[in-house]
């Protein structure tokens, strides 16, 4: 059924359950976590859950504190998962139901994704209908953050004043990616990234042996959406890259910075990857030299490795290796390209490990 393939977000699914079986639905919802923790999942599964004409009861585990879910005389309500509405809603073609995500400019299938004023434009048209089969309209807007600057503002009437028997809801990182304006007409529910030991279970379910699924669990840092984004064969290779590439700039200076730079400095997807590898394995180290628990490191197969390197570098070095990733995540979002990003980022990480 359908809450029951939420994992690991109890918090939000009891909020979402209580409103379906007490009737108090909110007009507008923001759904606020890390991507690849369940938040669209779940506002799908809540879709479901108010246009199913067969509502059952909810059978998850209980929620932290001991409470269990369908306690206190309280029904709880879940879709069915199997009825021509439910699967329709799976399937994006239900009437009452629309989803919204960031697209290329109109005519391109390249560029800036962005949800534009024109879908928010669609969107309320949409919402002003009667519910053609069900009881409610549903308008998922996915990545939310990504709206071009003056959408936002468009949108502020609907959630001011919206059509009876409309559910909106706006996935997010943070709460500071949409105006307060907007934020404050919505009842906001948190994500959280799930626990080592419910991301592993989850990964392995979909097929990974435990020591894969456990090392992209923490490299993913509990959003198993992430790692399962990802072949765990390829994410293995980038990381060998990432770190073979730290230790020949090590050993041969400039030359090894100039290659790199001509070797990939013209794929920005690359070197965001290869950006945050570098930015995981500079936390590990100052983890290490901390002399964190062992458990606490995203890349924990290579314990001994970083417990060698963290002892033979600086607090000072390992803190401007991390300043030094940021920067150049900054810079390639500011659209500095991605050789001179590279050579830059490269040069400090450098000298810091000197």
């Amino acid at each position: 059924m359908a809450f029951d393939a939420v994992r690991g977000q109890p918090a939000a699914v009891d909020v979402l359950t209580r409103a379906l079986a007490s009737g108090r639905v909110a007009h507008a919802y923001a759904f606020v976590g890390p991507p690849g923790v369940g938040r669209k999942l779940t506002a799908v599964e809540f879709a479901k859950a108010l246009l199913c004409p067969h509502p059952m009861p909810l059978t998850s585990s209980p929620l932290p504190g001991g409470e269990k879910q369908g306690e206190g005389g309280m029904v709880r309500v879940n879709a069915c998962g199997s009825c021509p509405a439910c699967r329709r809603v799976e399937a994006g073609t239900h009437p009452d139901y629309m989803l919204i995500a960031p697209t290329p400019p109109e005519g391109r299938t390249s560029g800036t994704l962005l949800i534009r004023i024109e879908a928010i434009r669609q969107l309320e048209q949409r919402a002003a209908l009667r519910p053609a089969e069900g009881a409610w309209k549903v308008f998922i807007v996915d990545d939310a953050g990504r709206m071009t600057p003056e959408a936002p503002q468009a949108f502020l009437k609907t959630l001011e004043e919206p059509p009876a028997h409309t559910v909106i809801i706006l996935i997010l990182a943070h709460a500071r990616e949409l105006p307060a304006t907007v934020l404050s007409r919505c009842q906001v529910v948190r994500f959280m990234p799930l626990r080592e030991e419910e991301a592993v279970a989850l990964l392995q379910a979909r097929g990974m042996d435990e020591d894969t699924a456990r090392l992209l669990a923490r490299a993913s840092q509990g959003r198993p959406g992430v790692a399962l984004a990802q072949d765990p064969a390829a994410w293995l290779e980038r990381r060998e890259l990432a770190l073979a590439i730290l230790a020949e700039v090590g050993a041969d200076g400039a030359a090894a910075i100039f290659k790199w730079g001509e070797t990939l400095g013209r794929d920005r997807a690359r070197m965001e990857q290869l950006i945050e590898t570098w930015w995981l394995w500079h936390r590990d180290l100052l983890c290490a030299k901390a002399g964190g628990d062992p458990r606490l490191l995203l890349h924990g197969d290579r314990a001994a490795e970083l417990t060698r390197q963290a002892a033979a570098r600086s607090w000072e070095g390992l803190v401007e290796g991390l300043a030094a990733c940021r920067d150049a995540w900054q810079a390639l979002q500011r659209n500095v390209t991605p050789r001179l990003t590279l050579e830059v980022m490269l040069s400090r990480l450098a000298l810091g490990a000197a």
